[in-house]
């Protein structure tokens, strides 16, 4: 007995080994591996080289984040950072070096230049699982920037710079897809789906490489947007061996899985599953209005090495969603929606594949998806005075997106010459039984939209390096140019200054018509040709400084729309807007962090301000490590705040459309509520010889602030009411890594 504690309390003390980095270094023109690269971890003197397959490799790293440097001769040298090593897993970070303007035999580039992309926010596991109230959710993590506002806590659809979230857009793997959301009617008052929100996103962190929105004024490789753009990708399980993830939480559970299928092989899968319901939250007091909710997901990816330079990716992602409300008595009832039984059910279905393939001086990327997603509303109402049933509708809609993008990119003199193609198939399908006035309209009908396009891009001279591209959509009976321009200039060794300027469509459905459309209102029509593409101009003018360890970005802007369509016309009105923002970093070694944004703007259609016209925005975002370890266990703890305020939506824009439903309703008019909100991460870290365990607990709204969400006239109360945001939400978790 004395044997076995005694070899329990050694196991127990076990110093924890060095973590694995590997990966490898190609070419970003041509995908060749490049032999010889240089390879160093920031700010210390640990580095490596690549060997004769292009790899890298670091056996004996603390688990952590941490920065790498990657140079070459004759290419621009990068810096990665954040690159997050967990304990008992390897880590692959694959890294593709630009090639420089200058002889290619002479010049080689020591540090990481400071050339900045304005209107771009990084997507990562790393910074999803560090940042407060994310839950995982790519989507949520993009709301720490001053530039993008949240439209409501129950819903991830975020506004960009005072735009609908409708006007959003999301990618996979370079295909458009549908909105890849569960609940997309979540925070809705008409309760119907949205074109890009929803109550929790498909793509779980665990299942993400390196993404990325997109919102300022993007190059011609992107279309179908006038708003912002999710550019999404799924990570290749590594080849070197099995690992895997698993987390308990108050809303359910998660379990990823990665590696190669055979032991030494190639063909590699990553693969996620996550079940969760919000029954234990309800039981703590967080109030989802009477609601059960719940939802499951699968994604996957598998990925094939195909010669030296090929690859292809094979990739899915399944959902499944439910949102049910049971009336109460009439003794118990208290607003009109508790007289009211609501079953909604959501499919999603998303299935692609990517094929990329290099050659001497150039490479070519082919991308396809189909993804369809299926809404199933059920209301039955009964009466005010008894419990007799004297109504029910049901309400069905289904959309279908197919799409195939082809891209190839070559080598032109000092630059690189882009040739692309997009050509997207539509399906919707709206259908509905006993609906009420606003939706009374059954629509199936076909869309289509072409965009060819073309870009250069290269340097200019030493300093100057810049983007032109000319691209065209088009659609039945409407097309748009879109020529685009971008120059980057450095001035000295910190400043960097950014114009970009360019003409953007995006094709019009039923859930995106409206510009201003707050509430969750539809445009039906049975006429494709109807809906148009909608044509907005933009400019960027952007100011960065870079320090060590620090940047300030500034940038103003202006988005110009001649014709949107506003819930309150039967016109198309002029719609703009425009303002400044600014953005400031700061990191404190690996250890904390510092984050302050703000953007102030106006938003408007005619003459009259847009609903989400917010006027101003204020971010923060915050975090600090502790390392507590002693020599038998190492040990963290981290602390993340993110706090957010902003002037709040116009609700009573909302208003004319419920007059036009109950004209003798008197108009109750409010001002526009402040929006103000800090959400509170804590995690506690263990690593283990094999493993991390991990406990957190997310705060999201910890001061428990009472935020204005909407008005509307009850009627069951015959008066109006105001519905406040969500109030706290805590989530506690626990995770292991092995």
């Amino acid at each position: 007995m004395k044997y076995w504690l005694g070899v329990l309390a050694l196991v127990n003390t076990v110093m924890l080994e060095g973590q694995t980095l590997t990966g490898v270094v190609y070419d970003q023109l041509n995908n060749e591996p490049l032999v010889g690269a240089t390879i160093s971890v920031d700010k210390t003197n640990t580095g490596t080289t690549t060997n004769a397959n292009g790899r890298y490799s670091f056996e004996e790293l603390e688990p952590g984040r941490i920065s790498l440097v990657i140079s070459y001769v004759g290419y621009r040298s990068v810096l990665v950072e954040n690159v997050w090593l967990k304990a008992g897993k390897l880590t692959e970070q694959d890294v593709y070096l630009e090639r420089s303007a200058d002889d290619l035999d002479e010049v080689v580039v020591t540090a990481p230049r400071p050339m900045v992309d304005p209107g771009r926010i990084s997507i990562t596991e790393e910074q999803i699982n560090r940042i407060a109230a994310t839950y995982y959710d790519p989507a949520r993590l993009i709301i720490s920037s001053p530039d993008v506002a949240v439209a409501n806590d129950q819903n991830n659809a975020i506004s960009v710079r005072g735009l609908s979230p409708a006007y959003n857009v999301w990618k996979l793997e370079g295909a458009e897809i549908i909105n890849p959301n569960h609940l997309s009617n979540a925070g809705t008052f008409l309760d119907q789906p949205t074109a890009t929100g929803g109550g929790v996103n498909m793509l779980s962190a665990q299942m993400l490489d390196q993404s990325e929105f997109l919102y300022s004024t993007f190059d011609n490789r992107y279309g179908n947007s006038v708003g912002g753009i999710f550019n999404m990708n799924l990570k290749e399980g590594n080849d070197q061996e099995r690992q895997y993830t698993a987390q308990a939480s108050l809303i359910g559970f998660d379990l990823a899985a990665e590696g190669p299928f055979q032991q030494g092989g190639k063909v590699t899968y990553a693969a996620n599953y996550r079940y969760s319901f919000t029954g234990l939250l309800t039981g703590f007091g967080v109030d989802f209005g009477g609601e059960s909710i719940g939802f499951q997901d699968l994604s996957f990816d598998i990925a094939t090495p195909v010669g030296n330079r090929s690859k292809l990716k094979i990739f899915g992602v399944g959902g499944l969603s439910y949102n049910n409300f049971d009336h109460q008595p009439l003794e118990e009832s208290e607003v009109e929606k508790d007289r009211k039984d609501i079953y909604y059910n959501n499919k999603t279905a998303i299935i692609g594949a990517n094929w990329e393939t290099g050659f001497d001086k150039g490479k070519l990327r082919v991308s396809a998806a189909y993804s369809v997603a299926d809404n199933d509303r059920e209301e039955t109402v009964y009466a005010n005075d008894s419990d007799a049933q004297v109504d029910s509708e049901r309400v069905t809609s289904k959309r279908e997106v197919a799409s195939l993008n082809a891209v190839s990119t070559q080598k032109l003199g000092n630059g690189e010459l882009e040739l692309g193609l997009m050509q997207n198939f539509y399906q919707n399908r709206y259908e509905g039984i006993n609906q009420p006035t606003a939706f009374q309209s059954d629509v199936d009908f076909k869309q289509w939209l072409t965009r060819p396009y073309v870009k250069l891009e290269g340097a200019l001279g030493q300093r100057l390096a810049g983007t032109a591209g000319f691209g065209a959509s088009f659609t039945e009976g409407d097309y748009v140019l879109e020529p685009r321009l971008g120059l980057k200039l450095d001035v000295g060794a910190k400043n960097q200054v950014s114009l970009g300027v360019g003409v953007y469509s995006m094709l019009m459905n039923p859930y995106n018509y409206f510009h201003n459309a707050g509430y969750g209102e539809l445009q039906l029509f049975s006429d494709p040709s109807d809906y148009g593409l909608l044509t907005n101009y933009r400019g960027t003018l952007a100011h960065d400084i870079l320090g060590s360890d620090w940047s300030l970005h500034s940038e103003f802007f202006y988005y110009r729309f001649p014709e949107a369509n506003s819930v309150s016309s039967t016109q198309t009105e002029l719609a703009f807007t425009g303002g400044l923002s600014t953005n400031f970093k700061k990191d404190f070694g690996r250890s904390a962090y510092l984050n302050l944004g703000g953007s102030w703007f106006d938003s408007e259609i005619d003459v009259y301000e847009s609903y989400y016209n917010t006027q101003y925005s204020f971010t923060l975002s915050s975090g600090k490590e502790w390392d507590l370890s002693n020599e038998a266990k190492k040990r963290k703890l981290s602390v993340d705040l993110r706090g957010m305020y902003q002037a709040g939506y116009r609700p009573h824009l909302g208003a004319p459309y419920l007059e036009s439903n109950f004209t003798t309703i008197p108009a109750n008019f409010i001002d526009q509520q402040p929006y103000l909100r800090f959400d509170l991460r804590v995690v506690w870290k263990r690593y283990h010889e094999n493993r991390t365990t991990s406990i957190a607990l997310d705060l999201q709204n910890v001061a428990n602030i009472e935020n204005f969400a909407y008005q509307y006239y009850d009627t069951f109360t015959d008066q109006w009411e105001t519905q406040n945001q969500l109030g706290l939400i805590p989530i506690l978790a626990y995770r292991v890594e092995w």
